[in-house]
């Protein structure tokens, strides 16, 4: 059984959970890494997998934009310190497009889950907290501070906070951050704080003192808290968290027990999932490292983006590393064995991996090697065969593959004159490379060439690796390359004739 109605299925016959609502949660601090797409696709699996066993269910996606703003992107250090500390709703945005840094971060990244056809009603934090959904849980959580703090210790092991500790922070009502504020006293109507310099190492405080009402957005619950509070606010039955959340005595175990012991709401279904690496790392959205999640269907179509996350489960770490490698084509050959496997009855799993994977329609793919392909697009008057065979949308992200990702040995170029290395060619390959230039004036298809190639090295006592070597050093300068008969049949015929008898000529 496929990992996502596996997990669909333990939901079920777990006999809670119902009405079943599936949601994951994002904090925009920055343009998102590609890893970050790992949760939301999951849930997405999950939510589909749901609905296919015949069951209701809702999908949410919260963007947790009352956050504050804990660290800033390497483009805009030295300019927007002065908003750290703030919630991403109120913090400026660099790009004038946006109002706000969660504007700008939560739309890049909401766009980039839907393109991947993350189908979920994308909520936001900041609006819920300012609808007053949330004022029945803070509070819940400021009457119950004590057994918070125990939670803390119970669960995590860690030390209890100082006397007099509160679960909200407030915005200051003068410089309009969040992340500094330490609210200390609470009347059961209105919390007094104070905005401290020195209470996070990443924003200052002003100093200013005040009385407020908590409630109708004026301030949050902390990021555990505030986790627990969500899935009672919004009804959440099944919610997964990676392995740093969800390790022994983490933030997740911590948010299930203040979800039950705080907030006297059922905890949510537990679903742990591993993380995707990127170049062997897990990379961090505020820092701007990895490859960003926004450039994933650029370098990979949204069916194969999707196959990427889908198709490995959630126990185990895979590791995506497209730089200087091969990840992006066998990425393609397993889509393309899935594929096989959903249209032709194989691998149960597989076939599901492919049609959990599909964006709208499920569509078969090319059947030729995203490896050829890369192959094609590097050969001269190949634009008309590619178009001809429906081609062109793999064919412009094995265009993308060549120029940013491809290692040096799987590039090429038809050099336009002729290469010193030919030099170092037998008299046997030249008199090979005459012999192949009085066979140009045939029609040839590429197989039947192919094959003849062959014949005309075996012919003259060349075997096959010295032969070929002739007609890619003559025409590219390396001694390997695409399969010779389609790179010599992609370029003009008086071209690659001059080419070889120029070649063969040479003393």
């Amino acid at each position: 059984m496929f990992w996502a109605d596996k997990v669909a299925k333990d939901i079920i016959d777990s006999g809670k959970h119902k009405p079943y609502w599936v949601d994951d949660m994002k904090t925009p601090s920055g343009f998102s890494h590609v890893g970050s797409m790992m949760g939301p696709v999951i849930h997405s699996m999950i939510f589909r997998a749901l609905k296919d066993a015949g069951q209701k269910a809702t999908f949410t996606f919260v963007i947790n934009d009352f956050d504050p703003a804990d660290d800033l992107l390497p483009e805009i250090r030295g300019t927007h310190e002065k908003y750290l500390g703030m919630p991403l709703k109120l913090a400026p945005s660099p790009d004038p497009k946006f109002k706000s840094m969660a504007d700008l971060f939560g739309s890049d990244f909401t766009d980039s889950i839907k393109s991947l056809g993350v189908e979920a009603e994308i909520l936001s934090s900041w609006e819920l907290y300012h609808q007053g959904k949330f004022d029945n849980v803070i509070r819940e959580a400021l009457d119950n501070a004590e057994k918070i703090q125990d939670i803390y210790q119970k669960v995590s092991g860690s030390r209890k906070k100082e006397a007099g500790w509160l679960p909200f922070q407030v915005i200051c009502e003068n410089c309009q951050k969040l992340g500094p504020t330490k609210v200390f006293a609470w009347d059961g109507e209105k919390v007094s704080y104070k905005c401290e310099q020195n209470l996070v190492k990443w924003a200052v405080g002003c100093g200013h003192e005040g009385k407020i009402s908590p409630f109708g957005g004026k301030g949050k619950l902390p990021w555990k808290v505030d986790w627990a509070a969500h899935w009672k606010v919004i009804g959440i039955t099944v919610e997964g968290a990676g392995k740093d959340h969800a390790s022994a005595g983490g933030s997740y175990d911590i948010a299930m027990a203040m979800c039950e012991e705080v907030f006297n709401y059922e905890r949510p279904f537990r679903l742990p999932y591993e993380f995707i690496l990127i170049g062997g790392k897990k990379m961090s959205s505020s820092k701007g490292l990895g490859l960003k999640a926004h450039d994933l269907v650029k370098i990979l179509p949204p069916s194969v983006a999707r196959f990427l996350f889908a198709r490995g489960g959630i126990k185990s770490q895979s590791n995506f590393d497209p730089e200087g490698t091969d990840a992006i084509p066998v990425l393609f050959d397993d889509y393309q064995k899935a594929a096989d496997a959903y249209f032709n009855n194989g691998d149960e799993s597989l076939a599901r991996a492919f049609e959990l994977s599909q964006v709208g329609e499920v569509q078969k793919p090319p059947t030729i090697r995203f490896s050829a392909l890369a192959q094609w697009v590097q050969m001269p008057n190949m634009g008309e065969e590619i178009k001809k065979k429906g081609l062109e949308e793999w064919a412009s992200y094995a265009k993308v593959w060549v120029e940013k990702f491809a290692p040096e040995k799987d590039k090429f170029t038809v050099q336009k004159a002729l290469p010193e290395s030919v030099q170092l060619l037998s008299k046997e390959q030249k008199n090979f490379l005459t012999r192949i230039a009085s066979e140009l004036d045939k029609e040839w298809e590429g197989e039947e060439f192919q094959t003849r190639i062959y014949e005309i090295g075996k012919e003259l006592g060349l075997n096959g690796k010295d032969a070929f070597a002739a007609i890619y050093i003559s025409l590219i300068g390396k001694d390997h390359g695409p399969k010779a008969a389609w790179l010599i049949l992609s370029l003009d015929k008086k071209f690659v004739e001059e080419r070889f008898i120029e070649t063969s000529e040479l003393n």
